[in-house]
Order: structure tokens, then sequence, then C-alpha cells
């Protein structure tokens, strides 16, 4: 009799852990999950900061006619090259804004240029909204402001700028306005999302890992982090197939001409790329932070290039953060701030030139000076 219950639980047990395995869900698959979840939202809040983390350039191998001379040659070299680089480690490239595809698209970005380093520290910011359903780009207040000024009642308001406005289309050119318009940035969303979805799904399973959060992370909104790493070939492929995706789709969209897309194509073809990329290394490696609604709310990103002897290498790091899932926040608001054309602010500008000062007013202004130069003597 009790051998018997023994053997019963034991199915029991046996059954139970089976049960669980089945429905415990794989890093890749929570990453996949997440991905579509994040793009399938109407609108959220980002961050995010670029910057290089690694860069190395070739020796120079100047001839030279005495060994004493190269050496010199090549020392004099190494420190430019060394501080060159170390000013160039100090500057990051920033992008702060929000993004809203629920009724007509409007996007937020503001550039943020900066520098940070040896106790200097500097940035410059330019904050723009579009408005896809109006083709209508703003501009929020930046050090443009001073150097064009407005009008005091116009002091506060957004530059509006209007795509539609002959001079501003013909500047972009016809091929440029295709990507403005709204059904187009709708496809180009689902081509990346589709591309995305596709290049991590074909990865294999063993290149995701499940690894601890940092506080900061945590602080950040994500309860889980999966970490991916893949080799040479896994990058390329990677890349290739997001590159296809976009291409396919912005030729269907008919946003490129079959002369573009054929030049393209090149960008996404493995065989015609293999000359290319046989001497190049490529390691790719990210963190998804996942958050508790299933949506990825944090990215970091590293891209690692170097040439197969390593005297070219180069290492770029991404930071981004998102929030505010389907209820995105926007700064620039230009019912409530107001605009002002951008026609507005040069015709205000001009003012403070005169466009016909008569000759004679230099004369006589330098016949007084003269004058005075002559009199002082």
């Amino acid at each position: 009799m009790l051998s018997k219950l023994a053997f019963n639980m034991t199915k029991i047990g046996l059954f139970a852990f089976m049960l669980g395995g089945c429905t415990t869900i794989t890093p890749h698959e929570s990453l996949k999950n997440a991905l579509n979840k994040t793009f399938d939202s109407t609108g959220y809040n980002y961050t995010s900061s670029t910057r290089i983390s690694k860069i190395v350039f070739p020796k120079d191998e100047t001839d030279s006619t005495s060994e004493e001379e190269q050496t010199a040659i090549e020392k004099r070299s190494a420190l430019y090259l060394q501080k060159g680089l170390a000013v160039l480690r100090g500057f990051s490239f920033g992008l702060n804004g929000a993004v809203d595809y629920s009724d007509s698209i409007k996007s937020e970005a503001t550039y943020d240029f900066h520098y940070n380093r040896d106790n200097v520290e500097a940035s410059i910011k330019l904050p723009f909204l579009f408005d896809y359903s109006t083709k209508t780009l703003y501009m929020g207040k930046t050090f443009l402001n001073t150097i064009f000024p407005v009008k005091e009642a116009d002091e506060g308001k957004l530059i509006r700028f209007d795509l539609n406005d002959t001079l501003i289309s013909t500047l972009i050119g016809e091929e440029s306005m295709k990507q403005f318009d709204e059904s187009k940035a709708r496809s180009l969303n689902k081509a990346m999302k589709e591309g995305t979805l596709k290049a991590f799904s074909d990865i294999n399973g063993t290149y995701f890992h499940s690894v601890p959060l940092t506080p900061d992370e945590k602080r950040m909104g994500s309860v889980q982090k999966v970490h991916v790493s893949l080799d040479r070939n896994q990058s390329i492929q990677l890349m290739l197939t997001i590159t296809d995706a976009m291409i396919q789709k912005m030729y269907s969209e008919s946003i490129l001409s079959k002369e573009i897309y054929g030049s393209y194509m090149v960008l996404s073809d493995p065989k015609q790329l293999a000359p290319l990329l046989k001497n190049v290394n490529l390691r790719l490696d990210f963190d998804f932070g996942i958050n508790s609604d299933g949506r990825i709310a944090q990215i970091q990103s590293f891209i690692n290039a170097s040439d197969n002897g390593e005297k070219f290498a180069l290492g770029i790091e991404n930071i981004t953060s998102l929030n505010n899932f389907d209820a995105p926040q926007f700064s620039l608001d230009p019912k409530n701030s107001g605009s002002i054309d951008y026609m507005e602010v040069f015709r205000s500008w001009k003012e403070f030139i005169p466009d016909n000062v008569p000759e004679d007013t230099f004369m006589d202004e330098e016949q007084s000076s003269d004058y005075d130069r002559n009199q002082t003597i």
C-alpha cells in the first residue's frame, strides 16, 4: 500500500515538473515577446546616448631617410593621435523625445551634442517636433533664437517650417519628401518590426541568457534582463536581415525608385558584400531590460568592429531607455505656445540690416572722421 502511494506521488511530482518545464519561457522567447509588444505600442518616450568607446588607427608608416627621423615622426604622430582620440572620446550624441502613432504620427527629438572631459562640459541642444499629418517641422528654443531676434510678441513661440513650402520642398527633393508621408512612416515602422523580429528569431537560442539586473536598471523599471552576445557571422547576419527588410519595404511603398533600390540591394546581399566583409571582424552585444508589462525598458548595445590585423578598431556604445508606453508626453506643443513661420524670423532679422545705405553717408562719415583726426593731431 505504501509503495503504491509512493509510486503515485512520484508520478504526480514528475507530471508537475514536466508541466512547469513546458510553461517556462526561455530568454529567447522572452525577448521576442518583448520586442513584439514594444513595436505594437502606439507611442513612448525615449532617451538615447551614443558614444565612441574605442578607436584605433593604423600607425603612420611614413618613409624616412633615417631611423631616428622615423622614430621621431612616429612618436609625434602617436602623441597627436592620442590627444585627438582623447578629445573624440569626450563627445557623445544624445536623443531625447517622444513618438506617437495613435492617430496622426508625431515625433519629437532633442538632439544633444555633448562634450564632457577634463572638467570641461559643453552641450548644444536642438529640439524639434515633426507632425506627419501636416508635414510641418517645429523648432524649439535654441541658441539660434539669440542669433535671429524676433519681435517681442513672438518670443517663446516655436519656429515653423512647412515642408509643403515650395522653397523647402525643392531643397529637400522629391525622393526625400516621400519619406515624410504618414502612411510611409507607418510602413517603415512595420518593416523595422518585421526585420528585427526575424533577425532575432533566426538566431540560435543558445546566444540568449538571463543575467542579473543592476540597481540602476531596476530603478529604470526593468524586472528582467536578457543578454545577447553574437559572434562575427551572427552579427553580420543580424544587420543584413534588418537592412534587407527595410530596403524591401521602402521599395514596395515606392519610397525608393527602381534605380536606387538596385544600388541599395548591395547593402543586404551577402554574396556581393563578401569581398568587403572577409577582412572585417564584427561583434554585437546587447543587454535588453524588460519591464513588468513585458515591454523593452532599456537597451544597451555595443558594436565592436576591426580588421583582421586589428590595425583599425572601432567601438560604439549606445544606451536607450523607453517609458510612457501608449501615453507619450511631449515637451513641444505648438497649440499652447504658438508658432511663427521661419520666413517671419528672417524678415525680423533682416530689419536690423538696412537694404539701401546712401554712399554719401559713408563719405560724410569718412570725411568727418578725417577732420576729427586732423583736429586731434
